[in-house]
């Protein structure tokens, strides 16, 4: 259990160097991660929403040409 909870720690370390937020204050920080949450969870709920039907038509359209 310590092992996934220092692999976890790293990644999130990891991504405040990069996103640099660890130069930000804590409200900054949640106010920043409230917003990534947000849109990775508007883009996965607009992709399990759209893209069966689309590929379903892609397919279908698809099949009258061969």
């Amino acid at each position: 259990m310590s092992s996934l909870t220092e692999k976890l720690s790293l990644k999130y370390y990891q991504y405040e160097l990069v996103t640099a937020l660890y130069m930000l204050e804590p409200w900054e920080k949640a106010c920043f991660n409230t917003i990534v949450v947000l849109g990775l969870g508007l883009t996965l709920y607009t992709t399990a929403i759209y893209v069966p039907e689309y590929a379903s038509t892609a397919i279908t359209k698809i099949s009258a040409y061969c």
